[in-house]
């Protein structure tokens, strides 16, 4: 039996309806809360499209040079919106920072990986200070101890962080760990590859309200050591605010305790985020060993 067009108008009518009011609904977002928007599209990049964009490079340009990978990464993020990257203009504050250590960095701990970025960044510093060209070539960094350890929940990002880490050249010192951070890091340290006492670094870069829980964790473990450094990013921008209360504070009382510094990076991109927090050990307080 045909459709009667007096019952179909009112669907039409309720369509539009919808439309307008989702399109509105939208809007209010957009305005009210930007974080919402970017965080829903950026928590998910079109892997295709950046695997397809670092294949177009000349592979002679990109193979074991992580440096060149991370441009062509950034450029990428660049042209197709916005993507959760470490950005150089913040790599190269965090790079002064791990230069200027007394004791040379050789592990890292990194919460988050996402597609790689500082992963990669991360393995040609360490490269660079250890005696390597930064371009994974070169250097006794592997028989120094040096390694990286980033933590992805996403099974696509793993797959996609271990393709440029390949790539990179870095696959040697860089580890990219399936599953939450506080328990992959547990499990390192119930393994033995992690030692109390041997992180130099510990990078923040996944969501913001985990920022402190996962901090909380290292000090518990004991693998943070006098001097270790606490980089976190984003914390002006979607912001972490119980984690820099408790930095700024200083830390625990009879805990592990830090002196923090805010450094703001030079960006292009209009009301993106800028902030970096350094902080680093300056007391590991009451032996939990």
């Amino acid at each position: 039996m045909p459709i009667s067009t007096a019952r179909t108008k009112p669907n039409k009518m309720l369509f539009f309806q919808a439309l307008i009011a989702g399109a509105f609904a939208i809007g209010i977002i957009a305005v009210f809360f930007p974080n919402i928007l970017t965080t829903i599209s950026s928590s998910t990049p079109n892997l295709a499209r950046l695997r397809s964009h670092i294949s177009a490079q000349p592979p002679a340009a990109i193979k074991n040079n992580p440096w060149a990978l991370m441009a062509q990464i950034e450029e990428y993020a660049d042209k197709a919106g916005h993507l959760m990257i470490f950005r150089r203009a913040k790599l190269d504050i965090a790079h002064g920072a791990l230069r200027s250590m007394s004791q040379p960095p050789r592990v890292v701990l990194e919460f988050g990986t996402y597609v790689g970025m500082s992963a990669l960044g991360w393995g040609a510093i360490l490269k660079e200070i250890h005696g390597g060209d930064g371009m994974g070539v070169g250097g006794a960094v592997k028989e120094e101890g040096c390694r990286v350890y980033t933590f992805e929940k996403d099974a696509e990002l793993v797959r996609m962080a271990r393709e440029v880490i390949e790539l990179a050249g870095l696959s040697d010192i860089v580890t990219v760990i399936e599953g939450t951070a506080g328990e992959g890091v547990r499990g390192l340290v119930a393994e033995g590859e992690i030692q109390p006492g041997s992180v130099d670094m510990v990078f923040l870069d996944h969501w913001e309200k985990y920022y402190l829980p996962d901090l909380r964790v290292c000090e518990e473990l004991g693998v943070l050591r006098m001097g270790s450094l606490v980089v976190a990013d984003n914390t002006d921008k979607p912001g972490a605010p119980r984690y820099l209360e408790y930095v700024r504070a200083g830390g625990e009382d009879g805990g592990v305790r830090y002196e923090t510094k805010t450094y703001q990076s030079v960006t292009k991109r209009l009301g993106a985020p800028s902030a970096v927090e350094i902080s680093t050990v300056v007391d590991l307080g009451v032996s939990r060993f």
